[in-house]
């Protein structure tokens, strides 16, 4: 049984995992021919990326528990 309070969560769910995915095919494959010090220069810059999406997500999770 669908209610109108899951529709909107579902949708909710899907932008973030949309964004996640976006987030995860915006980054290059990492190689084991790459040299190391770009390796790390990629995954500072992927765990940045994860760290604001989680303060994003966090915060509209926030939101979302404050209205409900």
């Amino acid at each position: 049984m669908v209610t109108k309070r899951s529709a909107p969560s579902e949708t909710l769910t899907d932008t973030l995992l949309e964004r996640v995915e976006k987030l995860v095919q915006a980054h290059k494959p990492l190689l084991s021919t790459a040299p190391v010090s770009d390796a790390v220069g990629e995954l500072a810059l992927r765990i940045d990326a994860l760290e604001r999406a989680v303060r994003e997500i966090a915060v509209e999770v926030q939101k979302l528990s404050a209205h409900g």
